[in-house]
């Protein structure tokens, strides 16, 4: 990411983030200036007292029956904490003791009051719907980033990042705005303790949420690797599918049980309680962040091969592979090739500009003769001139393909205009290997075997994250100290009133 890009979307973050907290700031300590407690009435009551182990701390500004509940409103007075402790004097008078209920409430210097033990506070949907708003417009900006990199510079690490980011916020957005929804239904029942407690969950909570996709994609892309051995027989690599499946079940699952295991000790301090929400939290963290970038990489694998490609190109480059033991070209590169010679027979018919074919591709230990060798045959079995057919039979590596082929297009036509041929799973990886080393190239693809297609996807998504983890490792860092701090924040204020 560049420099510039990167200063600038951390003073957006950052002006989006002061004016949330102002704004959402402003908001609850108006509304926190009073605290509403509920006393359920198990039998009739005359009347319900207050008393204050420290008096002017918290006063009774009303008291009401609605339903079985009597209702008290208490505003702040002054900083400080006082026990309250509710009498309630039964209506039938042969009841000789009285029920009585105690709380502990906490008055801040803003004058917010704050029930200590079970962290409520009133203007809690406030506070919701000021996430929703703060996390959908983030998630929408670095949505709007990926449109516009996909329109400027879409073979780019950036491309992907930006999209799984705005999925992974988005999420985050919706869920906040959920939790408002129910806040405005269920007005009694909305309280700091329930918003601290879909913090402390609520990654978890979208990693649960997914676990009938999570399902449905491990069968069918174990079903793809199943077809897969059957039909280009066993090899390890042939199994990326059903591994990943098995992981991504294994993420969910253990999501589960850490939260099963923790649910019990809710705000607690307790060494091993906080280690436990922090193991939960950073396992959320990470597989959503996870499965938010392989689904960005699959989509953008997919749109790759679909771009509008203009016919202006003076160069149609083919990206070599395997060849078979007799020099011919496996279905795979044949695929390559006719859509090259497809590409470069519409461009003639459309606007009479024949371009030059670049075949690239070395010769492998196992193999007889290059693979840009191989394509210049089959390319003059196909009726293509050998004068239009530049070899470049170096290269080991797309990488090479993409660096050596630029070499060859600069020593003749400076500015060409360039567009590769490859499969439709390798576009976009290719399209980000040819940006690296300067070359501005569109993509158009060959198809392949619906049963290959995804475990060649998978190849393709490790790739990519291998070569931008340092990009990838620094994001989720930072995504997993703000989970972290978000999901504790409970936790960390019911400490600091203790």
């Amino acid at each position: 990411m560049k420099q510039n890009s990167l200063k600038k979307h951390l003073l957006v973050f950052a002006a989006a983030t002061l004016i949330a907290a102002v704004l959402i700031g402003g908001l609850l300590c108006a509304m926190g200036r009073t605290f509403t407690f509920p006393v359920h009435e198990y039998t009739p009551y005359r009347d319900v007292l207050v008393e204050f182990e420290t008096p002017g701390v918290a006063e009774v500004i009303s008291k009401e029956k609605k339903d079985d509940n009597w209702v008290i409103r208490f505003r702040a007075v002054a900083p400080g904490s006082t026990a309250v402790t509710v009498i309630c004097p039964h209506l039938n008078e042969g009841y000789q003791l009285n029920d009585s209920v105690g709380t502990y409430l906490h008055v801040t210097k803003l004058r917010t009051i704050i029930e200590v033990g079970r962290v409520r506070f009133s203007g809690t949907h406030v506070l919701c719907c000021g996430l929703s708003i703060y996390f959908l417009f983030v998630g929408v900006y670095l949505f709007l980033q990926y449109r516009r990199q996909k329109k400027t510079d879409f073979f780019s690490h950036e491309t992907v990042l930006y999209l799984g980011l705005s999925l992974f916020i988005l999420l985050l957005g919706l869920l906040f705005l959920a939790l408002e929804g129910f806040c405005l239904v269920m007005v009694e029942d909305a309280n700091g303790e329930m918003l601290f407690f879909v913090l402390q969950y609520a990654l978890t909570a979208l990693v649960i949420v997914s676990l009938p996709l999570v399902i449905l994609f491990a069968f069918a892309i174990s079903f793809s690797n199943v077809w897969l051995v059957r039909h280009e027989g066993f090899r390890p690599g042939n199994l990326l599918g059903i591994l990943l499946g098995a992981f991504m079940l294994c993420g969910v699952g253990a999501c589960i049980v850490i939260a099963i295991v923790n649910a019990r000790d809710l705000f607690s301090f307790e060494p091993k309680t906080v280690v436990i929400s922090a193991v939960r939290t950073i396992v959320s963290a990470v597989y959503l962040y996870f499965s938010v970038m392989l689904f960005a990489t699959q989509y953008c694998c997919v749109i790759a091969g679909r771009r509008k490609v203009a016919f202006n190109k003076d160069y149609i480059l083919i990206l070599g592979c395997a060849i078979r033991k007799d020099g011919t070209p496996y279905p795979l590169l044949q695929g390559r090739v006719d859509r090259a010679v497809a590409f470069f027979r519409r461009q003639k018919e459309e606007t009479g500009k024949e371009a030059m074919f670049l075949p690239s591709g070395g010769q492998g230990p196992d193999e007889v003769i290059s693979e840009a060798e191989c394509i210049r045959r089959y390319l003059c079995t196909q009726g293509i001139d050998e004068a239009q057919i530049l070899p470049e039979a170096a290269s080991t590596s797309t990488l090479e393909n993409m660096k050596f082929s630029k070499a060859l297009i600069d020593a003749r036509t400076p500015d060409a205009k360039v567009v590769f041929s490859t499969t439709n799973y390798h576009a976009f990886r290719s399209g980000v290997l040819a940006r690296d080393v300067g070359l501005n190239a569109d993509a158009v693809t060959g198809k392949t075997k619906w049963y290959f297609w995804p475990n060649a996807q998978i190849r393709e998504f490790v790739a990519l994250l291998s070569r931008s983890w340092k990009l990838h490792l620094t994001v989720s860092v930072l995504l997993i100290a703000v989970s972290l701090l978000l999901s504790n924040m409970g936790t960390l204020v019911n400490h600091i009133l203790h």
